[in-house]
């Protein structure tokens, strides 16, 4: 996930509060009541996110008012989550939704816009009132517009927490769709696009104890012209789940193309990765494999396995090609072999 929606993480009490706070904001600043300047607003008056709030506020030193356009820009970076912005078939229901909240929006900013005039013409008749009739008129008019101001806050409240409620559907099923677009459907592991995340998600947190093999089955083509490519993809099979048996709790597996797999080993030094790495291509030339539909006995199976360590404030793609490099050196001393840095 990823991101999540700020203004969709608070109980309907500091709902309240919070939008007790963005909506004379937005009427003092006359600024639309859209979905995007509702959230945008909601966010700034929460005050929990220091860029949004100069972002707003250079906006506008700028243009006085916050234009439809960065309204717009502002919402999709800082509180649409990725996965929403990915997700067209979800669109029509987000659509709905917003539909809905400019509605309420509209609805609220409406009942305060006419209590702020009712005060404001209240505010100028008390200077010259003195009949206690009027004066209990007036209280009643004010009275009766703080009801219904309230009145309509309460009932946005409430379609908020159905807005959390549908958003939390929406994620979920989103969750799984993002799930089942990095997973391999060949071995269910991981694919290239699982594998990029994973990375980039333990770089940050990473020293020098993040540990990448890049694992190839060596001459799969041949393989696969000499037995045919179901042979060769049973055989990705096989290799996939005896390296997941194999590995450490803690790894992640992903298969990037063909037969060539990634490892990820967080917090593990690099003499312990060559170990790893060592013990998997044993394990692998050990193998007697048949083919399950004819039992024939494949030939030898061997694998070549680069092996890098992250070096100090070294990036993913720096990363990924010293492990490819090691690889091919690996393959061009013979394969079979590991290789790293000495």
């Amino acid at each position: 996930m990823a991101a999540e929606v700020p203004m969709f993480q608070h109980n309907i009490k500091q709902a309240n509060q919070l939008m007790r706070s963005a909506i004379p904001l937005m009427v003092k600043l006359d600024i639309p009541p859209t979905p995007y300047n509702y959230g945008i607003w909601y966010e700034y008056a929460s005050n929990r996110n220091p860029k949004l709030n100069q972002v707003v506020d250079r906006a506008l030193r700028r243009f006085g008012s916050l234009p439809a356009f960065v309204s717009r820009e502002l919402f999709h970076e800082f509180l649409l989550p990725e996965e929403f912005q990915q997700a067209d078939h979800q669109g029509a229901a987000l659509k709905n939704l917003t539909t809905n909240l400019e509605t309420y929006t509209t609805q609220v900013s409406s009942e305060l816009q006419k209590l702020s005039n009712t005060l404001k013409r209240s505010k100028e008749v008390l200077t010259n009132l003195d009949d206690p009739k009027q004066l209990e008129r007036l209280a009643l008019i004010l009275e009766q517009g703080a009801f219904k101001a309230n009145q309509a806050i309460e009932h946005f409240s409430q379609s908020l927490q159905a807005a959390q409620e549908e958003l939390a559907s929406l994620r979920s099923e989103l969750s799984n769709v993002k799930k089942n677009g990095e997973l391999d459907a060949m071995t269910l592991l991981a694919n290239e696009k699982g594998f990029e995340r994973a990375l980039f998600s333990l770089l940050p947190h990473a020293e020098d104890d993040l540990t990448l093999l890049l694992i190839d089955i060596d001459d799969l083509s041949g393989i696969n012209q000499e037995y045919g490519n179901k042979v060769g993809t049973s055989l990705i099979r096989y290799i996939a789940k005896l390296l997941l048996s194999h590995l450490p709790e803690q790894s992640f597996l992903a298969r990037l193309n063909g037969g060539r797999f990634a490892v990820l080993l967080d917090e593990t030094e690099l003499s312990i990765a060559a170990q790893l790495a060592e013990s998997l291509r044993q394990e692998v030339a050990a193998q007697k494999i048949r083919y399950k539909n004819t039992k024939m006995l494949l030939r030898p199976v061997t694998i070549s396995i680069g092996v890098a360590t992250l070096f100090g404030d070294e990036s993913p793609t720096e990363l990924v090609e010293r492990a490819q490099h090691y690889l091919l050196y690996a393959k061009h001393s013979g394969k079979n072999r590991i290789a790293h840095h000495e």
